[in-house]
């Protein structure tokens, strides 16, 4: 696949003809991943238009959208996928109304579930970084007071629902 301006081109092997000979429309896409297991396309758009900000996963070769996560404020975003694709984690970077002052969420989505269910995860440090364990359901996240802090915090948490919240374990 090949990202274009507003559009998503996914060409089939062998051959490598566009697939159903026309792109998939993303208007206004900043970046696009495939699931490592799955044929799904997960894409984000910045705001734009009186539009907000959004997440799509979209299956593939059908094209239905599985689930769109709106957003506001946003300033970037990094997709994180499992190495299996039940989860994608998305690390939202958003600023204040005055644009001064930045910080993080995290969007969990659960692909293997009905609705494809989304959880944010509000974090009030700057976020590093972000990995999930090679297979299982637990990731790992880098944090610290601000970006250039020098003290930094590792936080482990584990996407199986115990009491319908995320366990959390800070060291």
């Amino acid at each position: 696949a090949r990202m274009g301006n507003g559009l998503i081109s996914i060409f089939e092997t062998p051959t490598m003809r566009l697939l159903e000979k026309k792109s998939l429309s993303a208007p206004g896409i900043h970046e696009f991943q495939w699931s490592p297991k799955a044929n799904v396309i997960a894409y984000w758009a910045p705001e734009g238009n009186n539009s907000p900000a959004h997440v799509d996963l979209i299956q593939i070769p059908s094209r239905k959208k599985l689930r769109q996560k709106n957003l506001f404020n946003v300033t970037k975003c990094n997709m994180v996928w499992q190495n299996e694709g039940e989860y994608l984690a998305v690390k939202v970077t958003r600023h204040t109304k005055s644009k001064k002052t930045l910080y993080n969420n995290i969007e969990l989505f659960r692909l293997n579930e009905p609705g494809v269910p989304v959880e944010m995860l509000d974090i009030k440090d700057a976020v590093m970084a972000l990995a999930f364990e090679p297979r299982g359901s637990r990731f790992a996240m880098i944090h610290a007071e601000n970006p250039s802090s020098t003290k930094v915090n590792v936080s482990f948490y584990n996407m199986v629902k115990k009491n319908d919240t995320i366990s959390v374990k800070s060291g």
